[in-house]
């Protein structure tokens, strides 16, 4: 059962990166929701506490460190998004006078 939540996971981590890469943040948005819920199922679940491998384990502690680097990345690409949005909107209404 764990198993299955960290496939889920990892297939979801695949997903967020591809988002990311793509500057794609409505999707991005949608699949941390998803990554959200999958990370809280897991850790609620009775079977995980009793049943978890140290292979597990390390899989969860580099998803820790892999949500991290998401929100680093996606906090960038934004700010340079929407820094990127607001140039054109000054040059186009500057193009209009």
């Amino acid at each position: 059962m764990v198993h299955d939540f960290l496939n889920k996971i990892k297939s979801l981590q695949s997903k967020i990166e591809f988002a990311l890469e793509e500057s794609d943040f409505e999707k991005l948005a949608d699949l941390s929701t998803k990554l959200e819920g999958s990370v809280e199922a897991l850790v609620s679940s009775p079977s995980y506490k009793n049943s978890v491998t140290q292979q597990e384990l390390a899989d969860i502690q580099d998803l820790v460190v892999s949500v991290k680097k998401y929100q680093q990345e996606t906090s960038l690409k934004f700010k340079n998004y929407t820094l990127d949005v607001s140039r054109k909107r000054k040059m186009h209404q500057a193009y209009k006078r």
